[in-house]
């Protein structure tokens, strides 16, 4: 029976690669195996090759080769290693692949190892509390884990939906994030939760509260569209003129104390000064634009027309009144996203897994009810497209979503895609389709978009 030495660092090899050594019931080396990462398993390196003639040759090998074989008495220690026959180091190579090529677990020096049984287990149930592949485990009472197909590999693209109790830490969940260094009172503070199930920190508006599970889909078809609303605005003359006095009567941000008290003197003063004029002054003080526009209103009242200055000037010379028309910024847009996926049930056990997740999906879009008259939000969900189970999973290569959170505002389920009923004998549709619609809860802005790692496309 084989027996193995600890793992060793070998100079001149790759960074980060260790070595296992083996030995046969004679102490000789038979076989040597290769970690080139931590938490990846042993492989065996191929005894004809020189990197394993150079590896035996090194001290480290040495020394593994007489701890094995003595014990830890150096009196009897060795200057070279003594090594197995080419047949016997070929046949334990051979033997060690096939071992290696049908593991069932994955040995990881952090983390317990899973079987692929117990895995797709743990995904099929949607076990409270579950943690697998570093998903779910919200808090105290945990949350729940779906995914479809239920033995999906986590370490290729997909999309994670979870879903959160709605929670709000004040009266405005618009704010953006806060960017060191700028003017933070411009910018709102950040969204804070503590409750005694989960403490979230959130940089940002955000409603999102108590993490009530996971649902892992496959990767669907991206797109994303940012929008900003702009609008049309004409101002003629007569508003030119109102919007110039106004623009001196309303107070700026920063304005000091002498500002504030100069700028409501002016008021007054117009004030006292529109209410003691009589109508006829109206014609004195106006000229120009402003007082074609009234007689062209003053005549279409007697007549009983609708008429304007810009008719009057166009007939009489060619001429209409500047309506010095410009975009300008009317606020944000917000953004929905809509995915549609086609599930078939392979087994009962998936079957059940899709039923799982569509009830999931829809508990967390209903409304809760309170009494007659209070009704309470339903639950918010976080969207994102990842591989793998870090804070380094997240895809950089196509769109983030809000951190403020999303509401699924539909969900439409089609149990007979083409159009005729076809199930298996526990009644299970052999086919669904489900659209999925979200809308974001809060817009996205600069800040939001400066703090996305350089090397993304952003929000």
């Amino acid at each position: 029976m084989s027996s193995k030495s600890r793992k060793y660092t070998i100079p001149g090899q790759p960074s980060g690669s260790k070595y296992v050594f083996s030995f046969n019931e004679k102490g000789q080396i038979e076989g040597v195996k290769k970690q080139t990462k931590l938490g990846r398993p042993l492989r065996s390196i191929d005894p004809s090759s020189d990197e394993f003639d150079k590896v035996t040759s090194s001290s480290q090998a040495l020394n593994a080769y007489n701890v094995h074989n003595n014990k830890g008495n150096k009196k009897n220690y060795k200057n070279s290693v003594e090594k197995a026959s080419t047949e016997e180091l070929n046949k334990n190579k051979e033997k060690e692949s096939k071992k290696e090529n049908n593991e069932e677990y994955i040995t990881n020096d952090i983390e317990k190892p899973k079987s692929i049984a117990e895995r797709r287990t743990e995904a099929r149930t949607g076990s409270t509390g579950s943690t697998e592949e570093g998903y779910g485990g919200g808090g105290v009472k945990g949350s729940q884990l779906y995914a479809y197909p239920f033995d999906i590999d986590l370490q290729q693209d997909h999309l994670k939906i979870s879903r959160y109790e709605y929670q709000r830490s004040s009266i405005n969940a618009s704010k953006p994030p806060t960017l060191e260094g700028a003017d933070v009172e411009n910018q709102g503070a950040p969204a804070q939760f503590d409750n005694v199930y989960q403490a979230r920190v959130v940089e940002g508006g955000s409603v999102l509260g108590v993490l009530k599970g996971s649902v892992i889909l496959p990767m669907p078809k991206v797109t994303d569209v940012n929008a900003a609303d702009w609008g049309k605005s004409e101002l003629n003359a007569q508003g030119m003129a109102a919007a110039g006095l106004a623009s001196k009567l309303i107070g700026q941000p920063g304005e000091t104390a002498d500002e504030r008290e100069r700028r409501l003197k002016a008021f007054e003063e117009l004030r006292e000064q529109r209410a003691g004029e009589e109508a006829g002054s109206v014609r004195r003080k106006t000229t120009g634009a402003i007082y074609n526009q009234i007689v062209a209103k003053t005549a279409g009242l007697l007549l009983g027309t609708d008429l304007n200055a810009d008719t009057v000037l166009a007939r009489q010379g060619g001429t209409v009144l500047n309506p010095n028309a410009e975009m300008l910024f009317q606020g944000p847009a917000l953004r929905d996203f809509t995915f549609k996926y086609r599930m078939i049930a392979r087994n009962p056990d998936e079957g059940q897994m899709i039923r799982n997740i569509i009830r999931f999906l829809k508990l967390g879009m209903a409304p809760k009810f309170r009494s007659s008259t209070y009704l309470k939000s339903p639950d918010v969900f976080s969207l994102e497209y990842r591989r793998g189970k870090d804070e380094s999973g997240i895809l950089d290569t196509v769109n983030r979503f809000s951190p403020g959170g999303l509401a699924l505002t539909s969900i439409n389920t089609d149990y007979a895609p083409n159009s005729y009923w076809s199930a298996y004998q526990d009644s299970q549709p052999v086919e669904i389709t489900m659209d999925l619609n979200f809308v974001e809860l809060r817009p996205i802005y600069y800040n939001d978009q400066a703090l996305t790692p350089t090397n993304s496309v952003g929000y």
